[in-house]
């Protein structure tokens, strides 16, 4: 293995039943919020470490207070506009209901409404003035998702290592130092839609961006007819049912691809899901080859941060976890 080039094998990771839940939410009214201090008691760097628990779709699930009251289960996923709340919890809470909302969803849209969330704590971050939408316990899983509107303009990291979430203020660019085992990717986009342009698919040039929320890494059908352009030979493995929080199954392609590279990390033996998702239409990138990437690639490493502010992801190279996801 290189300095400037990591590989690692995916052989085997997914299996027969498992299924992908991506919470793409875009409301129908704009968003009220407002960021407040840290509550008392955070550590000095103003950081909120929380610690994590997995889910049954492997997805990392944090602890949420919500108006004092929990701690509720939420999912933090990074492909959500909004953060969403269970029906059953927001009728336990007394939540005020608002305007109708149209939430886009994997398979399909859901139509629902808002409901007023004065605050929401997790760890020592505290948001205020939410308008949530509220989906059916049913479908979602789990008591939440935490999207982006929760975590935009902050450095999120995903301690897989040590089963936490730290969640801290934005760091200038080049303020902190890459470890020898850190590699550092530059994204762009706005509004928490940070994407990287520095992807090949075998050899085919894809956008990628990280959910947190999606089980598997899946490609658009853009990707997958490029890749079948690039070689007639690609396999279709299978396909794989895929559901999402606003109900519905669509099917997927299963192919298996030698080499993604993204920057300077190479997954190899790979397998990918393939699905036209409205998650690539609320990004952007349905008339594009596009690759979303799910909890099964972000695993393998030690930890992985995202940095809204700076528009940076740095993936922590761990050899102990290499062993567990090699």
């Amino acid at each position: 293995m290189s300095s400037n080039e990591n590989t690692f094998s995916r052989r085997g990771l997914i299996g027969s039943g498992a299924a992908l839940a991506t919470a793409v939410l875009a409301g129908s009214s704009a968003l009220a919020q407002t960021v407040v201090p840290p509550v008392p008691g955070a550590p000095p760097d103003d950081a909120a470490r929380i610690a994590t628990e997995d889910d049954a779709a492997a997805r990392m699930v944090i602890p949420v207070m919500i108006g004092g009251r929990g701690p509720f289960r939420f999912v933090v996923d990074t492909g959500a506009d909004r953060s969403v709340i269970a029906d059953d919890v927001a009728l336990q809470l007394g939540l005020i209901r608002g305007n109708d909302v149209t939430v886009q969803g994997v398979v399909r849209s859901y139509n629902s409404r808002f409901v007023a969330v004065a605050d929401l704590t997790f760890g020592s971050s505290q948001r205020r003035n939410l308008s949530m939408p509220v989906l059916p316990r049913l479908y979602m899983e789990a008591d939440g998702y935490l999207g982006l509107d929760a975590v935009d303009g902050s450095r999120v990291t995903l301690d897989f290592q040590n089963r936490s979430l730290q969640i801290d203020h934005s760091h200038h660019a080049g303020y902190v130092i890459a470890r020898p085992q850190e590699v550092a990717i530059p994204v762009r986009g706005a509004m928490g839609h940070l994407r990287a342009l520095n992807c090949r698919v075998e050899d085919v040039a894809a956008t990628c961006f990280l959910d947190t929320g999606a089980q598997i890494s899946c490609g658009n059908t853009r990707l997958f007819k490029a890749l079948l352009e690039h070689n007639p030979d690609t396999v279709v493995v299978g396909t794989l049912p895929i559901t999402g929080i606003t109900g519905g199954v669509i099917m997927a392609k299963i192919v298996r691809v030698n080499r993604i590279k993204l920057h300077g990390v190479t997954f190899t033996d790979a397998v990918v899901a393939i699905a036209d998702m409205q998650v690539f239409d609320v990004w952007g990138l349905a008339q594009e080859p596009a690759l979303l990437v799910g909890m099964n690639f972000l695993r393998q490493f030690a930890r992985v941060s995202i940095d809204y502010a700076v528009k940076e992801i740095r993936f922590d190279l761990a050899s102990m976890v290499l062993a567990r996801w090699g």
